[in-house]
């Protein structure tokens, strides 16, 4: 995070759908009614707004966020120019962490390799983002199950369907996903169906022409493997012409996939599955600043009891500029306002000026921010002290759906880190 709180510490927030041309005149006081809320400007000693040109002449300045009429501004402290140091963080969005236990889609080595009547479980450490269960990892199984056979496929989907029913019992979303991976040659279905339809969350899957229209496809027999973009799945039972159902959920996005013989993209039927693993893949957690006080991608780790299956994995990054990340900035800079945000005692809601996607309209191309980081020393005279007061202001800068700063239209954002000497394009996604 780029929060740092040695002294003072706030969060500015800018709203990129706000123009410049809504903006008060260049040395205008700058007031509640004037600026209005989700604008940034610079002002001077006197609340005057500044363009470059004031700014180069001046010393000292603040950088000040509408928050409506009536409300009071956000204002950051005076910052001095001669001991300022600025830098910026584009947005990147966060990565989910991907771990493998066995065949990882990359590499043929190490798929699952069971014996027949035998024990095999997956262990799990994983820690919570909630402000009751972050303090300590907990241990979760999938697992133990008892082989019939030495199918790699049916080892890799008694695992799932297990940590699918254990994770299940998890708050909220449940942590994490599981899905099977199969290197074995796939088939397109017979039939005139090109696509199938296959839903989030649903075990549901119907044969389409690819535009949305039902389609005759192939009847599928209960226990045939299907794969699905990279995904290995099990038909539940006698499917029709019109589709057919799966032993566990599909966890992949909803979407028409097409049908053909590469594994990687489409959806086929998968003869004799060979080079079997399982994919564990990070969830994005739930999040209210309110409530959970926190936010990080989710991280874990992973035990296979057969030591002889390499278990590997992709590491997760929480992001910079992600809505869930602003919310918690903003959120604990009201301490420095004066606002109670303590865990023992009901907190100040904050009054959201962070886009959230799903809310107002808001979609996560619009819940992006790139941020500027402003920080200085200030000399404290007439005090012994070894160091000099320390701050920083995080300005987080509302990207469009273009992930840019710099929109056709100017917006207050771009108007603010002119205003700076900085260029708008060096804030782009």
């Amino acid at each position: 995070m780029l929060r740092k709180a040695n002294n003072v510490y706030s969060v500015i927030l800018n709203n990129v759908d706000k123009l410049s041309s809504n903006l008060p005149a260049v040395g205008a006081v700058v007031t509640d009614v004037n600026l209005e809320r989700g604008a940034i400007v610079l002002c001077d000693m006197g609340m005057r707004r500044m363009d470059n040109t004031a700014y180069l002449a001046a010393d000292k300045f603040f950088v000040v966020q509408g928050k409506g009429a009536g409300q009071p501004l956000m204002k950051s402290p005076m910052v001095t120019k001669a001991t300022m140091t600025t830098s910026i963080s584009k947005f990147k969005a966060a990565v989910q962490q991907v771990t493998y236990v066995g065949y990882s889609t990359s590499a043929l080595a190490g798929a699952l390799a069971p014996a027949n009547a035998t024990d095999y479980w997956i262990k799990i450490r994983k820690r919570d983002n909630d402000a009751a269960n972050r303090s300590q990892p907990m241990s979760l199984f999938a697992g133990p199950v008892r082989t019939t056979s030495t199918s790699q496929a049916a080892l890799a989907m008694a695992l799932i369907k297990n940590g699918i029913k254990n994770f299940a019992q998890e708050p909220a979303n449940g942590y994490l996903k599981f899905e099977a991976t199969c290197a074995g040659a796939q088939a397109d279905w017979t039939g005139a169906a090109t696509h199938i339809l296959v839903t989030n969350g649903s075990r549901a899957v119907i044969f389409t022409n690819g535009s949305g229209a039902a389609a005759s496809g192939q009847a599928l027999t209960a226990g045939t493997y299907v794969n699905i973009a990279g995904s290995m799945y099990e038909v539940a039972s006698l499917g029709t012409t019109a589709g057919f159902t799966l032993t566990t959920p599909y966890a992949g996005t909803t979407a028409e996939v097409a049908g053909g013989t590469t594994a990687a993209s489409q959806a086929g039927v998968v003869a004799t599955p060979g080079n079997c693993g399982i994919r564990i893949t990070g969830v994005v957690a739930p999040f209210n600043v309110n409530t959970f006080r926190d936010y990080y991608a989710n991280r874990f780790t992973v035990t296979f009891n057969d030591t002889t299956v390499p278990v590997t994995s992709t590491g997760a990054q929480d992001g910079s500029g992600v809505w869930q990340k602003v919310a918690m900035n903003e959120y604990m800079s009201y301490g420095f306002e004066g606002q109670n945000n303590q865990l023992a005692v009901p907190s100040t809601p904050r009054d959201q000026e962070v886009k959230i996607p799903g809310v107002n309209g808001v979609t996560a191309a619009t819940a992006k921010y790139s941020a500027l980081n402003i920080s200085w020393e200030e000399t404290i005279t007439g005090l012994v002290s070894r160091d000099g007061g320390k701050g920083n202001v995080l300005v987080y800068l509302n990207l469009d759906s273009a992930g840019d700063l710099d929109t056709a239209t100017a917006n207050n954002g771009e108007t603010f880190v002119v205003a700076l000497g900085l260029t708008a394009a060096d804030f782009d996604e």
